[in-house]
């Protein structure tokens, strides 16, 4: 499959029902939980000792995910955030998201092949 062709599946994978994010502190959002609902389910955002930013899932449906918060935080609750925050989120799913379902092929990976490198 061609470079286009891989681009515009990933493309067609948010068609329809884009991500949203949401978050438990839309006040301060750094300091609470942020979550990304997608089609296929939930995905929470952590942020590394580094500042590296991943995004694990952890439910498959909004009950699943409002237990799971309402364990940690009894009164915590979900908002969605469609500030400035929340459009960063976003595209830092979409772009992880991409590079996730579409790694660089060997065709235009900047990587010698396994047997063309040297082995220390």
């Amino acid at each position: 499959m061609s470079l286009d062709g891989m681009e515009r599946m990933a493309r067609e994978q948010f068609r329809g029902a884009e991500p949203r994010v949401f978050g438990t502190n839309p006040d301060a959002p750094e300091r609470g939980q942020i979550f990304i609902w997608t089609q296929i389910g939930w995905f929470e955002r952590e942020v590394g000792p580094w500042g590296n930013v991943a995004f694990t899932p952890v439910a498959d449906s909004e009950d699943q995910l409002r237990e799971m918060v309402s364990r940690n935080n009894p009164v915590a609750d979900l908002v969605e955030m469609d500030n400035e925050f929340g459009r960063m989120v976003y595209r830092e799913f979409k772009e992880q998201a991409e590079q996730a379902l579409y790694p660089e092929s060997p065709e235009t990976s900047s990587q010698e092949p396994f047997d063309e490198q040297d082995v220390i």
